[in-house]
């Protein structure tokens, strides 16, 4: 079996959300907590269980989707870490992370953006 590993964010983010259902609605904490418990389970016994498509764009990164929530980890040998524990519904966080760009990289084409809707 695998063991799984929680990152101190990911254990804040657990801690801040249970003791936010707890104060709102106790039923929706007791489940809040099931569902940490069945991933925990999930990736103990199938730590390749997550996938590619919901998770932070990392190399190695996956994501298990449990209920309305997903758990971002990383396989490390025999063990499983937890890196960061979201609602489904909260964005995603992006590490940053710089890309090897060709210095010759141009862009085909030019750009007006004179018609967004969207202004800093």
């Amino acid at each position: 079996m695998t063991r799984v590993k929680v990152s101190k964010d990911a254990a804040d983010f657990v801690r801040s959300e249970a003791a936010y259902l707890r104060r709102r609605n106790p039923h929706a904490a007791r489940s809040f907590a099931d569902t940490v418990r069945r991933a925990k389970e999930v990736l103990r016994t199938f730590a390749d269980a997550g996938n590619v498509t919901h998770g932070l764009q990392i190399e190695g990164g996956l994501t298990l989707v449990v209920d309305a929530y997903l758990f971002d980890y990383m396989r490390e040998d025999r063990d499983v870490n937890i890196i960061a524990v979201r609602h489904g519904r909260m964005l995603q966080l992006t590490p940053d992370v710089e890309e090897d760009l060709e210095d010759d990289l141009e862009l085909k084409g030019s750009y007006d953006d004179s018609s967004s809707t969207f202004k800093p």
